[in-house]
C-alpha cells in the first residue's frame, strides 16, 4: 500500500502531463498548418473552394481559421501585405491561439500561453477585382501583434 501511495501520484502526473502537452503540441501543429494553408490559398487568389465572404483579406482570415480547425473564439489572424499587391510581392499571414489544459492539472502552465505562427509567401496570382490589403483582427487579451 505504501509503495502504491508513493507511485500513483507520480504516475498520474506523468500521464496527465503527456495528455496535456501532447494536446498542446497537436494544437500548435494545427495552427502552423492552418496558417500555411491559408497563406497558400491567398497567394494564388483561389477562393472557389470556401464559403468565406467579405473582402479578400477577410477571406484569408476566414480560410486560415477554417484550416486551423480549433475553437475559433480563441484564434486571431493578421494578414500583412508588403508591397502593392502585385505578383512577386510578399504576403505574411500570422495567427495566435490561446492554449488550454485538457486535464486541468497543468492549467497554471498552459492556460495563459499563446501559440503563434506566421508565414511569408510570394504572391503568385492576384484578384484585380478584390485586392488583398493589410488586415488584423483584435489580438487576444493581453497580447499584441508585435511578433508578427
Amino acid at each position: 500500500m505504501v509503495e502504491f501511495a508513493l507511485v500513483v501520484p507520480i504516475f498520474l502526473l506523468l500521464v496527465m502531463g503527456v495528455i496535456d502537452f501532447g494536446a498542446t503540441f497537436n494544437d500548435y501543429n494545427s495552427v502552423r498548418q492552418g496558417v500555411s494553408e491559408g497563406a497558400r490559398q491567398a497567394v494564388v487568389a483561389d477562393w472557389s473552394l470556401d464559403d468565406c465572404t467579405g473582402t479578400a483579406s477577410q477571406k484569408v482570415s476566414c480560410v486560415t481559421k477554417e484550416r486551423i480547425d480549433l475553437d475559433s473564439s480563441r484564434v486571431r489572424v493578421k494578414v500583412q501585405l508588403e508591397g502593392d499587391y502585385e505578383p512577386g510581392d510578399q504576403l505574411t499571414v500570422c495567427a495566435m491561439y490561446r492554449a488550454r489544459s485538457l486535464t486541468g492539472m497543468f492549467g497554471g502552465l498552459l492556460d495563459d500561453r499563446v501559440l503563434t505562427s506566421s508565414i511569408t509567401m510570394r504572391i503568385e496570382q492576384i484578384d484585380e477585382d478584390d485586392p488583398i490589403t493589410t488586415y488584423a483582427e483584435t489580438a487576444l487579451s493581453g497580447e499584441d501583434w508585435a511578433w508578427c
